[in-house]
């Protein structure tokens, strides 16, 4: 992956790039450490010899790129030191799976057992009262520092001995179980839907409460239609990309849909 900073500038580059990339320049050197206020739209006005026009585009390609928010009656915070990483997922089976996690590594956070009430029991599929090992923690692509999603997994109950295994973050959760029990993944169901996120997610992945996200949900079935793995992940849209490919077979000179 390349680490090297962005860079906004080239010859001719309009005036509020010029202003965008030196703010940049300033919140990565420390001049605006994280959480602090940058200077107000006239101040930058006066600074940089430019028109509140220019200011306040500047202003907002540094929050399109996440570094900053703009809070009315507060003023503009620095909410990042460094452009986080846009993660594009495809997908064209399962297999497809194993690159994510060499691509994204998952940082638990906590684990325990979870009794399924009736909104968890629809999701997991179960009776309520069922037990489930709950797994939860942050994504990160690569070497970032801001993570890329928000995850809670479900194991079913008689495999929650993987819990000594997850200290590896490299290898899936579902591969782990299959290892462990002799088993095999056979069929993954996928939805994926548009979600705002609350509070407290948004302070966990760095955005401002409200923001546009998707929720991706994974189940993961074994043979006999046995539910192994259940995966919620939430993604800020301004992160996160899934990218899925289908193809249409010809079979006897007409296509199989």
């Amino acid at each position: 992956m390349n680490t090297q900073p962005p860079q906004l500038l080239a010859s001719g580059q309009p005036r509020y790039l010029v202003l965008a990339q030196a703010l940049m320049d300033d919140i990565r050197s420390g001049r605006y450490p994280l959480d602090s206020l940058l200077p107000t739209e006239i101040e930058l006005c006066e600074q940089f010899n430019v028109s509140r026009h220019t200011v306040r585009e500047a202003i907002r390609r540094l929050a399109d790129m996440g570094l900053i928010s703009r809070q009315p009656g507060v003023g503009t915070r620095v909410k990042a030191t460094q452009v986080a990483s846009r993660y594009t997922q495809s997908s064209d089976g399962i297999a497809d799976l194993y690159q994510f996690v060499r691509d994204v590594r998952l940082e638990v956070t906590g684990n325990g057992d979870v009794i399924a009430d009736e909104e968890l029991a629809e999701l997991l599929e179960c009776k309520r009262g069922q037990a489930w090992l709950h797994v939860e923690g942050l994504r990160y692509v690569a070497d970032e520092t801001v993570p890329i999603a928000r995850t809670d997994v479900y194991i079913a109950r008689p495999y929650r001995g993987i819990v000594a295994d997850l200290g590896d973050e490299q290898v899936p959760i579902y591969s782990l179980i299959e290892k462990r029990y002799g088993l095999r993944v056979v069929e993954v169901r996928q939805q994926v839907r548009a979600v705002n996120i609350g509070e407290s997610d948004a302070a966990r992945l760095h955005v401002e409460p409200g923001a546009a996200g998707l929720l991706v949900v994974r189940k993961y079935i074994a043979a006999n239609d046995e539910l192994l793995e259940v995966g919620v992940s939430l993604h800020p849209g301004e992160r996160f990309t899934y990218s899925t490919t289908q193809r249409l077979e010809i079979q006897n000179g007409s296509k199989t849909r």
